[in-house]
């Protein structure tokens, strides 16, 4: 009797303890636990479901690397296809047009709001239908840092 009442009370503790610090089982995980993320390459296209701005060490579920919690502002674009990967942008050519788009989308009506997290702020726009289409492209003779051409749709 003893023996279960001591087995039970471990059995709880652990089920309690797993709530509260647990992270997601499903989605894209890298091997640290953190969500995975897509980078911009040639020729890359998202449609965009909401886009996320803010420094880069304040998206710590995601899996950054260290350059680019480092960098300053970096952004997310989260993909209309919810099981897909939001989008990492770092460079600052796309990061100007992309700020710019999103001023255009909150005068014409987009909902924007602002994430608290941890010591700072993450502006947000979400789109609730017909999110834009990113497409990035570099010309074929671009060096390594060369901007992006940023085409939406």
């Amino acid at each position: 009797m003893i023996e279960n009442i001591v087995i039970m009370s471990i059995a709880m503790a652990l089920l309690g303890a797993t709530k509260k610090g647990k992270m997601p089982v499903f989605g894209q995980m890298t091997l640290t636990g953190e969500k995975a993320v897509d980078w911009v390459k040639n020729e890359s296209r998202i449609t965009a479901r909401k886009i996320q701005m803010g420094a880069g060490p304040l998206f710590q579920e995601f899996n950054l690397p260290e350059w680019a919690k480092e960098k300053g502002i970096v952004a997310l674009i989260f993909p209309a296809d919810e099981w897909g990967n939001p989008m990492l942008v770092t460079q600052k050519s796309i990061l100007r047009i992309l700020e710019a788009k999103c001023c255009e989308f909150e005068a014409a009506g987009a909902a924007v709001n602002i994430l608290k997290v941890q010591a700072g702020q993450l502006a947000e726009i979400v789109f609730e239908e017909n999110g834009p289409t990113f497409e990035f492209i570099r010309p074929k003779n671009a060096k390594q840092f060369d901007p992006y051409k940023v085409i939406i749709d």
